[in-house]
């Protein structure tokens, strides 16, 4: 009976230990899942700043250009190379609504200007506008 017992806790110990085994496997295993995936964030993390690295010094080596240079200084400068000429383009504006109006104000009021005053009058009051 004594052999029993010392057996049976036996079993429980191996059992205990066997459960604190695969508990602290477990808690390793999570860890070394969260520091991988940490890695992983920041490697994607030092990628996207070498890229952005590349994209600037890209920019860098451009606006230190000498054709940076020379389209700054004729768009922003006013300035020519020797031996070029200017030509500049004028657009014409578009005829918005406003302009249309004013110019139909304008005209009515050229037709008006040679009538006498009664009869501006008698066209503001019962003559339609349109």
């Amino acid at each position: 009976m004594v052999r029993r017992y010392w057996l049976r806790i036996g079993i429980v110990l191996i059992l205990a230990f066997v459960l604190l085994a695969i508990h602290a496997s477990y808690k390793q295993f999570t860890r070394n899942e969260r520091i991988l995936r940490e890695v992983d964030i920041l490697r994607q993390e030092a990628d996207k700043i070498r890229r952005e690295n590349e994209t600037l010094g890209e920019k860098v080596q451009y606006f230190s250009s000498d054709n940076f240079r020379e389209l700054e200084a004729k768009e922003k400068l006013g300035m020519k190379k020797v031996g070029e000429e200017v030509v500049i383009i004028k657009s014409r504006p578009e005829a918005t609504e406003e302009v249309v109006e004013k110019e139909k104000i304008d005209e009515r009021l050229s037709d008006q200007k040679n009538l006498p005053n009664y009869q501006k009058w008698w066209n503001i009051f019962f003559r339609k506008v349109s």
